[in-house]
């Protein structure tokens, strides 16, 4: 049988068809996909999901949700469950049936941004990576029924970059970093670093996954799910210790600089470098569609290509037997098993995202486009065509193959084709099928009498036109879906049936394998089915203890559905004070349950967290203020603590860590009033809610101030270990030089990277969060003017020489002085990030940016000056404006509507506000009207 080329195809159009839900808006724009055997789903600037069934391309449901635009989605194996990512770095989970619903939310990374997600084989656990290399894992446990009893997130580890991608075979996870890979036994909790070579940059590396290796794993995808309640992080494992056992996995590939690859074991030991380099001097294939550019294929073919040095940023198998690997201009399709380059492809220039299922890739453009390519050998191609009645296209795929044809074809049927080449658009589809037919007959015979030897040995005879790998695929896969398809739910009914086969499995082994007789062999099978009994009766005993912690936490649920707005105070407590302490119980009885000891510990802590959650939704702020009972408050200050503590990370001493952000925490309004009130009454409160929650320093130090009989130095040391700027712009002004002392010390302790309580090492890799003094004066100049700050920024310089200061701050203080002399109390920033932020807008008129231009080229010498700078929108003037000020008070049109701008463009005042020049005209105003 001749071998023909690989061919990329794109008949299938898909773009319109994924866009129709969003036609109707302007507003909602697709911000990423994911795809599985049956969908494609797409996340959007909404924060919605949009899904659709993949073959046939067709729109199923939206799925709304309020978490922030989508940044990431990925589908579960087993399709019942989508995970995704937001711009607010919350990780969410979406289960599908029977009807959509958010069943678990993760914060685990709020801080950073998520690069990549990765589903475990058996869909009970996702992990997560982040570009601060922050490993974790969400676990989807048998009991998370509609959000309840979710089981929490963890970090497994931390490594030195950022995650570039992650990759599954039970029960090992590959991570590749922008400097290494690693290779995780998520069993043995144990991980190790692949190869000894660094690498600075995006590389992929991926698990190669065949229809014969995915089987190969089967044993340990059940025994992981027994071990799905593990929560520790990982721990290293030096160079060649490892229990793995190498033969029971397949093979993983980890890019390298200059296109090259590694070849690993399962151990993470490289076993050989393929070299891509020299493979890839040859010319780029085309992508056939409809409406091909003839000359375009042929120029490609007549250039000479030299070999290209690729960083494979992402790996991907492909029609289960290849590797495919994308950059934002190529596409790369590669052999391991003979390092050989099957094809590549430059057509498309801004690729921001791709998947493969099967032999599709899906990919997804930077404008927003999606495309669908089918990976295929000529032959097939130019016979599907033909048989979907596309005769027009498939002659043009013959033309364009002519040469490829005629050398794999020995037949005068390809010179016949070849001399209608001038005569493509004129003939009917009735002679174009004439034409083709006895071309499609050659390769319909070359196919069948040829046989066809699959890899697993099977040899095919007569097999038509069909594909076979997916025909064997299909067999294969048919007969282990039985096996490998249940779902996570079942995890207790299906691991007694697995014990058995197992145990079965075992006894034959030792049976075979005994050189003692017969008798031993049966006193062997007797102990085993001794052990299975009492196996049987452990799972039955911790199944019904499931059951029973379930039944019990039920009546919590029923209890805390009772906590209403409109409750009085004796209602709130006798409600509380009964769901507290079933809590309680539910704890102490199941103590000594230690194998459900994880179990336990995550359903309880579910349950707390809805009733703290619905407690603080449904107590009225000013009972905080009124109320003489203590209990009630301490159940309140719990509550609000518990929501909001789970984010911050914390040294072994128990104080927080220092944090890039601090978010905003939930139920603000009640934390508020709870520091008014305990400011009063025991200031230890305050100190105690801030230093679990530590956004509310913020909120407690002017109160604090207030009190000013009271000492600075306790909240000193509080305030500079979580390093935020807000709440030193407010504390450190307040200071007299013994406190600056102080500060000296403990900032010297915090750029060794100690925790000023207990002095232990609390960096977090090698992001190290120091504090940034230009932030610190600019709040200060905010908040109390240019004078204080400039006060502050003397003190800081005698007690901390050598601070670096940002050269805009200093900008910023002069021309805001020039402004606090003339009355105007407006702090100038002249922070380019700020500036160029999305809070404000730029207006330009076409002739006023031309003369900009001229004068500053004049003034610079000749330089070339960017008219961008100067903004695109209409304006006479040129200037920034803030958005929320970006419609005319008067006539409530856009400041930027042309027709009311015309000669005279836009005013701004004092206060902020914008008018149209001609409105102000119109309606004879001389000053802003909003302020009469």
């Amino acid at each position: 049988m001749q071998d023909f080329p690989y061919v990329l195809s794109e008949y299938e159009e898909i773009n319109s068809l994924l866009y129709k839900p969003i036609n109707s808006t302007q507003r909602i724009k697709y911000t990423c996909f994911g795809t599985s055997p049956n969908y494609v789903v797409l996340g959007s600037t909404s924060g919605s999901i949009y899904l659709f069934s993949r073959k046939p391309c067709s729109f199923l449901q939206l799925i709304p949700l309020s978490e922030g635009a989508v940044s990431r989605v990925l589908v579960s194996p087993d399709e019942k469950i989508i995970a995704l990512t937001t711009t607010r770095r919350v990780v969410c989970l979406i289960s599908l049936k029977p009807t959509p619903k958010l069943i678990a939310i993760s914060m685990e990374h709020i801080n950073e941004q998520v690069n990549c997600l990765c589903w475990n084989d058996n869909s009970s656990e996702v992990y997560i990576g982040d570009c601060n290399g922050k490993v974790s894992v969400m676990t989807l446990s048998i009991f998370t029924v509609n959000g309840m009893f979710q089981a929490p997130a963890c970090t497994l580890m931390n490594l030195d970059s950022a995650i570039v991608q992650l990759s599954f075979s039970s029960p090992l996870l590959l991570v590749s970093t922008l400097t290494r890979c690693y290779i995780c036994d998520t069993v043995q909790e144990q991980y190790k670093q692949v190869g000894n070579k660094t690498r600075n940059g995006e590389f992929g590396a991926c698990f190669y996954k065949t229809y014969i290796t995915e089987t190969m794993s089967t044993a340990n995808i059940q025994k992981e799910e027994k071990l799905i309640n593990r929560k520790r992080s990982f721990n290293f494992i030096p160079e060649g210790i490892s229990s793995i056992q190498e033969d029971n996995f397949p093979k993983m590939f980890c890019a390298r600089p200059g296109s090259r690859l590694w070849e690993v074991s399962a151990n993470g030991l490289v076993i050989k470098t393929h070299q891509f380099k020299e493979a890839l001097a040859v010319p780029p294939v085309t992508t056939c569609r409809p409406n091909m550019k003839k000359s375009t294929y042929q120029k490609q073919i007549e250039q000479s290509w030299t070999p290209q040095s690729i960083n494979f940023s992402h790996l991907f198998v492909v029609a289960e037997k290849y590797l495919f690997s994308y950059t934002s201009s190529g596409l790369y399709i590669v052999d391991p098993a003979t390092a050989t380059v099957i094809l590549w492809n430059n057509e498309f220039s801004n690729i921001s995202m791709a998947e493969t299922v099967e032999n599709r890739i899906y990919l997804m453009t930077s404008d927003g486009e999606f495309h669908c390519l089918i990976l295929c050998f000529l032959d097939s191609l130019i016979l599907r065509l033909y048989n979907r009645k596309k005769y027009s296209e498939c002659l043009e795929i013959c033309l364009l193959y002519k040469v490829q044809l005629k050398t794999l074809i020995k037949s005068t049927e390809i010179n016949k084709i070849c001399d209608v080449e001038n005569k493509l658009e004129v003939l009917r589809d009735d002679e174009l099928s004439t034409l083709l037919h006895p071309l499609t007959l050659l390769l319909e015979s070359n196919s069948k009498t040829c046989p066809k030897k699959l890899d697993s040995g099977i040899v095919v005879v007569n097999s038509g036109n069909s594909n076979l790998k997916e025909e064997e695929n299909f067999r294969y896969k048919s007969h282990c879906s039985s096996q490998n398809n249940e779902s996570p739910y079942e995890i207790e009914s299906t691991t007694e049936t697995d014990a058995v086969v197992r145990s079965s499995n075992e006894s034959t082994n030792e049976a075979e394998q005994d050189e003692d007789g017969n008798c031993n062999t049966a006193s062997k099978i007797e102990n085993n089915d001794q052990d299975l009994s009492e196996n049987k009766k452990e799972l039955d005993s911790n199944k019904n203890a499931m059951q029973s912690i379930q039944a019990d936490l039920e009546a919590v649920y029923v209890l805390v559905g009772n906590i209403r707005l409109s409750m009085n105070e004796g209602e709130l407590e006798a409600l509380i004070s009964a769901v507290d302490r079933r809590i309680n119980v539910i704890k102490h009885s199941y103590e000594s349950l230690t194998d459900l000891k994880s179990f336990v510990y995550e359903i309880v802590r579910s349950a707390e967290l809805y009733y703290f959650n619905t407690l603080l939704e449904n107590v009225p702020i000013h009972l905080i203020q009124s109320t003489d009972n203590k209990y009630i408050i301490k159940q309140i200050m719990k509550a609000f603590v518990n929501v909001n503590a789970q984010t911050c990370r914390r040294c072994t001493c128990g104080s927080p860590c220092p944090t890039n952000e601090l978010a905003e925490p939930k139920f603000l309004g009640i934390g508020r009033s709870l520091l008014k009130r305990f400011v009063v009454e025991n200031k230890e409160h305050c100190i105690s809610v801030c230093n679990r929650v530590p956004y509310m320093w913020r909120e407690y130090l002017p109160v604090h101030v207030e009190q000013r009989d009271v000492p600075l130095n306790d909240l000193l040391q509080q305030c500079l270990q979580i390093r935020d700027n807000v709440v030193l712009s407010i504390l450190l002004p307040l200071l007299d030089g013994k406190h600056w002392n102080l500060v000296a010390t403990y900032v010297k302790q915090g750029k060794e990277g100690q925790c000023l309580f207990c002095g232990k090492s609390i960096k977090n890799g090698n992001n190290e969060i120091s504090i940034q003094w230009s932030t610190v004066i600019h709040e200060i100049m905010k908040k109390q003017g240019p004078d204080i700050a400039m006060t502050f920024l003397v003190k800081l310089e005698k007690a901390i020489p050598n601070v670096p200061i940002d050269k805009s701050i200093f900008q910023s203080l002069v021309f805001t002085k020039i402004l606090y002399q003339h009355g105007m109390k407006r702090v100038v920033n002249f922070n380019k990030n700020t500036l160029g932020s999305s809070e404000y807008n730029t207006m330009c008129s076409t002739r006023i940016r031309d003369q900009l231009v001229e004068v500053l080229e004049k003034d610079l010498g000749g330089r070339a000056i960017n008219k961008n700078v100067f903004g695109s929108g209409a304006h006479h003037w040129g200037m920034r404006f803030q958005s929320k000020f970006s419609t005319c008070p008067c006539c409530t049109l856009s400041l930027q509507t042309p027709v009311l701008l015309g000669n005279n463009g836009i005013a701004i005042f004092g206060c902020g506000h914008a008018y149209h020049v001609n409105c102000m005209i119109e309606k004879k105003l001389t000053t802003c009207n909003l302020h009469s």
